[in-house]
């Protein structure tokens, strides 16, 4: 039976990841249509964007915990740091429209697809059987970001949420990760 810091911090977990998910959507969906003063529209949709970022930076580094593992968590902790460059970048660039922010953008964008790539093989590879599903919240979150101009929004949308299922189905601690077989 789970306790009451169990149950609180599995919400607390869904609550983000959900948060997450309908962020992206929104920042998706704020991109295609607005009907203010382009500046106004111009700076809603850069804080929006930045926002769902800024969220991905706190998610992700939660999903490593989650899961648990060195690689993992490490992994987690990259992207997490990358997403949040890329929020900070994405302000000076679009919003204030410091060009040169734009090599800081794409740099933490490059950091942020190859952690989410490690995340993603680091659960599949070293998660309990039972966990390994949990890879498909970097993958979908990788493919979400690559194909956010299209169905970007509507991808992290369902793996943020699928996300924020498995959160309440699991365990506060992290999951036992099974030793690595050592060789005599």
């Amino acid at each position: 039976m789970r306790t009451g810091i169990q149950d609180r911090s599995g919400v607390s977990r869904s609550l983000l990841f959900a948060l997450t998910g309908i962020l992206w959507l929104v920042s998706w969906v704020a991109d295609r249509s607005f009907e203010m003063e382009p500046s106004m529209a111009k700076w809603l949709v850069v804080l929006v964007f930045s926002a769902a970022l800024l969220s991905l930076a706190v998610a992700l580094p939660v999903v490593g915990r989650m899961v648990g593992g060195p690689p993992v968590v490490r992994s987690a902790t990259i992207a997490g740091a990358a997403a949040s460059l890329c929020s900070v970048a994405n302000i000076f660039e679009d919003g204030f429209q410091i060009e040169w922010f734009f090599f800081v953008f794409v740099l933490g964008l490059l950091i942020l697809d190859v952690a989410l790539l490690a995340l993603t093989i680091a659960v599949a590879r070293t998660a309990p059987d039972r966990y390994r599903l949990l890879a498909l919240i970097p993958a979908g979150t990788l493919a979400g970001i690559l194909l956010f101009p299209l169905v970007g929004g509507p991808v992290m949308l369902i793996t943020w949420i699928a996300a924020a299922a498995a959160a309440v189905q699991m365990p506060s601690g992290r999951t036992p990760v099974p030793k690595a077989p050592t060789t005599p």
